[in-house]
C-alpha cells in the first residue's frame, strides 16, 4: 500500500463554529429585513429605532409561535394516543357487554345438556344400593 492510496485530500479543520455562527447570522439578516419592512412599508411614520424594535420583536414572535407550534404538536399527539387507548378500551367494554349474555346462555345450555345415556331420574338410584 502506497501513499497515493491512502490520501483522503486534504482536511479542514474548524469547520464545526459554522453551524454556531449561523443561527446568529440568519437571526441578525432575518430581523434587519424584518426592521427594514417595517420602516419601508408602515403607514405611521417611524424612527429607525422604533423599526428595528418592531423587525426584532417580530422576528421573536415568529420564534415563540413556533416552539408553541412544536409544544402543541407534541402535546396534541400524546392525546391522540390516550383518545387512541380509550376508544380501544371503549371497544373492548361494548364487546364486553355484547358478547357476555351470549356466552353465557352458550355455558348455560352446555351445563344444563345432559348425556343421552343418564337416566331420567338419578335420584330413582341411590348410590349405596348397589353395596
Amino acid at each position: 500500500m502506497t501513499g497515493i492510496d491512502t490520501y483522503h485530500g486534504e482536511r479542514r479543520r474548524g469547520a464545526g463554529l459554522a453551524w454556531l455562527y449561523m443561527p446568529i447570522v440568519l437571526i441578525l439578516f432575518l430581523g434587519g429585513a424584518l426592521s427594514v419592512a417595517a420602516y419601508s412599508f408602515n403607514d405611521a411614520d417611524l424612527t429607525v429605532a422604533e423599526s428595528i424594535a418592531a423587525g426584532f420583536g417580530g422576528l421573536a414572535a415568529i420564534i415563540v409561535g413556533l416552539i408553541g407550534a412544536a409544544i402543541g404538536i407534541v402535546v396534541g399527539l400524546f392525546g391522540a394516543l390516550i383518545g387512541l387507548v380509550a376508544a380501544g378500551g371503549a371497544v373492548a367494554m361494548t364487546l364486553f357487554i355484547v358478547a357476555s349474555p351470549v356466552i353465557a346462555i352458550i355455558l348455560l345450555a352446555l351445563l344444563l345438556r345432559r348425556p343421552k345415556t343418564a337416566c331420567p331420574d338419578p335420584g330413582a338410584h341411590p348410590a349405596d344400593a348397589g353395596l
